[in-house]
């Protein structure tokens, strides 16, 4: 993205709560950073700024930098470190490992590919790519030394990389070591600080399990090479020096069981799956889906059954008339309908017992999410509820307020005695109503309202939330950004007591895309960014999960249209 010159089209300081303001969003976007990280990070002393400038693929990008020196910068309203913000504080994004040699392509405009990214051996306790979706931030390291040398988004989902036997693209780059922002206002390169290689490579035998690139003149070709035990219980190939208790407890899968494996929890999952929501990527259903609700002791290794990899075993699936996939995008398929009607379907049982369960973090039962709108006491109001104990401040509802207005009109014989329709204002109905002439029940009504302050109530299980103002409802709008790309932006989710952090990792996990949290100018709400039009997702979570009623959620006009 930096690797030809860039056009600088503005340079200004941030100062007083604009400062405050560049604080708060690095904070929501690297949640690891601490408050007094922050403080550190921007010393009241020293110049901060904030640069506008547009790449040589016309992609506009705002960066932040400190005494000249870029510290993070902002991409279609994601926020991204650069790698001397990583160098201060290692663990803001995940991490990919791989050999010093390759720092020279990177630098050249290339992406990192999977067949030059180092693993950690199973025994390291560590996931081999992660357990990320497609589009996540994250940074690059080298086997000697654990200092980010570049940063980008994961091309495939952690899931994909393995299902793809180490073969593709892992990371497109956004930015390396050298590029044009590392030297953005003439100034010269810093050496990389050499933190030390990372840690799980300490722990293992580097010169063994990790030769260097190319061919080792030294090794014969007839030599055969260790596997590296993966701990999978249907692993088939243990090392020599493996226990005979360790190989009674990792018993041999063939290739029938796990395709009954894969079966079993396929089925299990489409029919019984609480946490399922249609269209679904194919990877996300075969590891967010299938995978855990595996019977406890096996573990579903797709490479082991006979279908080898998992589109050929969908597909099979797909060609029975189980389920509907439907390329969205090249390479990337989704399943968009499960038919309950095919008789393999209605065939399967599992007993309640063995019946995948939501996790009670997750809210099985969430509660009904109720808004109240109400009204809140005023000086001028208070002579009609203060006979009834109530105080300046309560809040009241509409059917309350009309109870009460009623119970003082009479009992100060407002009412006329020849139309019952009309009342008579005296004393602080006078003030109230400004006018001491004959007015309707309506229109009593009408200025009793008016003098009290409008406000609504959230109410979610024990929380309670007070809003000031009209129910200003949660919007879902879609913005078109540079290259065509579509975002979905979510509003006013913390007016109805929504945590937008965890509501964020909701949206990533569910339709593997990034997402961002920002303040934008004259809201008082934050506002979630997701990648791609995803409406549709973000109405279902909102109103099947959070229980918010459809009424108080606007925007579902955007969602994509159904193709006829």
């Amino acid at each position: 993205m930096f690797k030809k010159p860039v056009k600088i089209k503005s340079n200004s300081q941030v100062k007083g709560s604009d400062r405050k303001n560049v604080k708060e969003r690095l904070l929501k976007a690297f949640p690891n950073l601490t408050e007094a990280d922050v403080e550190n990070l921007l010393p009241k002393k020293e110049i901060i700024a904030v640069i506008k400038l547009t790449t040589a693929a016309n992609d506009i990008v705002q960066v932040y930098t400190v005494q000249k020196r870029p510290i993070a910068f902002d991409v279609r309203g994601t926020l991204f470190p650069t790698i001397y913000l990583l160098w201060k504080f290692h663990d803001l994004v995940p991490v990919y490992t791989t050999h010093s040699q390759v720092l020279s392509y990177l630098s050249s405009g290339a992406d990192l590919m999977l067949p030059g990214v180092i693993t950690p051996p199973a025994t390291s306790g560590l996931s081999k790519y992660g357990n990320l979706p497609e589009g996540t931030m994250a940074c690059v390291n080298t086997t000697d030394n654990k200092a980010a040398i570049a940063v980008g988004v994961t091309a495939q989902s952690s899931a994909d990389m393995l299902s793809s036997g180490g073969k593709g693209k892992c990371l497109t780059i956004y930015h390396v070591y050298g590029d044009k922002l590392c030297t953005l206002e003439g100034l010269p390169n810093i050496p990389v600080d050499d933190l030390g290689p990372p840690e799980w490579l300490k722990l293992s035998n580097y010169d063994e399990d990790f030769p260097e690139l190319g061919a080792s003149k030294e090794s014969p070709s007839n030599e055969e090479v260790p596997k590296v035990p993966n701990n999978d219980p249907c692993d088939d190939a243990n090392n020599e020096g493996n226990s005979e208790e360790s190989k009674e407890e990792s018993p041999v899968c063939t290739t029938e069981e796990m395709d009954d494996l894969l079966n079993h929890s396929f089925f299990v999952t489409i029919k019984y799956s609480k946490t399922l929501t249609l269209p679904i990527l194919t990877s996300n259903f075969y590891k967010l889906q299938m995978m855990p609700v595996c019977p406890e002791g096996k573990s579903l290794d797709i490479k082991k059954s006979s279908f080898k990899k998992l589109k050929p075993f969908l597909d099979s699936l797909s060609k029975e008339g189980l389920i509907t996939i439907k390329e969205a995008k090249k390479g990337v398929e989704s399943i968009t309908a499960i038919n309950k009607d095919h008789p393999r379907f209605a065939e399967f049982y599992l007993e309640p017992s063995l019946r995948p369960r939501k996790d009670e973090e997750e809210g099985a039962c969430a509660p009904l999410t109720s808004v109240t709108e109400s009204y809140i006491i005023t000086p001028n109001v208070l002579p009609i509820f203060a006979e009834t104990g109530l105080n300046k401040g309560d809040t009241v509802q509409m059917t309350q307020i009309r109870q009460h207005v009623v119970e003082y009109v009479k009992k100060n014989n407002c009412q006329n005695d020849e139309n019952k329709r009309l009342v008579k204002p005296k004393d602080a109905l006078i003030k109230i109503c400004k006018t001491e002439n004959l007015i309707t029940w309506e229109e009593v009504m009408e200025k009793v309202c008016e003098a009290m302050k409008s406000c609504y109530k959230v109410t979610s299980g024990n929380e309670e939330l007070v809003n000031k103002g009209k129910v200003s409802p949660i919007t879902l709008t879609v913005s078109q950004r540079s290259g065509n790309k579509k975002v979905t932006l979510v509003d006013n989710l913390e007016l109805f007591g929504i945590r937008i952090a965890d509501f964020a990792k909701e949206c990533q996990h569910g339709v593997a895309a990034s997402t961002s949290i920002s303040k934008p100018l004259g809201k008082k709400c934050d506002q979630l960014l997701v990648q791609g039009n995803q409406v549709l997702f973000v109405h279902n979570l909102l109103t099947e999960k959070y229980k918010i009623p459809a009424k108080y959620i606007k925007g579902l006009e955007n969602a994509p249209k159904k193709k006829k």
